[in-house]
């Protein structure tokens, strides 16, 4: 482990380009570098495969021996940094308790991946969904439900988001993402054969009499408008019967109930 740097300065050129990258896309794009907060995040990103460059911590929290016990990680080669509480609020949401800060290197651009689907699988696409904790909340259920993985159609959010990363509880790790046009996510359903549904409701069949268990993409929109007309007429419709007063659910919860119901009728054959 290296000897920890402690700043103490909310004015230190470190705290400013940390906050930068924490609230700027841009800037984690351009530094090819993102930041995780949270021991459990930080432990999933490493086992993810990602490099951990930086261990920031406050000068009140865990011990650093404590910490790295939490970690299976090379850490001679990793900085480490004790900031003052001060600072530590600046940079994180749980400020008290054990709780810890990572910098990570992005590695290999997503969006160089190129997405190639396969029969029997299941994928669950997101179209410009604009809020990161909706993003993170449906990959954490992509997680859960063991889907093939997450296609970001126009994507408007970054997945390196801290809270994405938060709300996925580190499932942005361990999930499959892949960043497409619309335009290029069509050519590629088209030339695959991949079953679509769409949600929305003209014409939709309930999720559960729909088949999806035998490979499906299932796409989600945006939290206000839903899937874009581009849509309209190009895939089978489906929906979530709603048995109360109000007509929508939430886009996570949505595509939460959608890949389960694929789940289960590909489990049940």
């Amino acid at each position: 482990m290296r000897l920890p740097k402690l700043i103490t300065s909310v004015h230190n050129s470190w705290v400013k380009d940390t906050i930068q990258l924490l609230e700027k896309s841009r800037v984690r794009s351009k530094r090819g570098v993102f930041a995780v907060e949270g021991i459990f995040e930080i432990a999933v990103a490493i086992k993810g495969g990602y490099r951990l460059d930086t261990l920031v911590k406050s000068e009140d929290g865990s011990s650093w021996n404590d910490l790295m016990e939490c970690f299976v990680a090379d850490f001679d080669s990793v900085d480490c940094v004790e900031v003052s509480d001060q600072i530590w609020q600046k940079l994180v949401v749980r400020a008290t308790g054990n709780n810890a800060l990572g910098l990570f290197a992005t590695g290999k651009d997503m969006e160089e991946k190129e997405w190639n689907p396969k029969t029997g699988e299941i994928w669950l696409a997101v179209e410009s969904v604009e809020k990161p904790g909706n993003l993170g909340a449906i990959l954490r259920s992509a997680d859960g439900a063991g889907i093939s993985g997450v296609v970001l159609v126009d994507a408007v959010v970054d997945v390196f988001h801290p809270q994405v990363i938060r709300n996925s509880l580190g499932g942005v790790f361990t999930v499959p993402v892949f960043y497409i046009t619309k335009e290029e996510f069509w050519q590629k359903i088209k030339e695959t054969g991949m079953p679509l549904f769409t949600t929305f409701m003209d014409n939709s069949l309930p999720s559960w009499d729909a088949k999806l268990g035998a490979g499906s993409v299932l796409l989600v929109g945006t939290e206000h408008e839903g899937v874009s007309d581009f849509w309209k007429g190009k895939a089978q419709n489906i929906n979530i019967p709603m048995y109360g007063v109000v007509d929508s659910l939430n886009v996570s919860v949505a595509a939460a109930l959608l890949m389960y119901e694929a789940k289960r009728q590909q489990i049940a054959g």
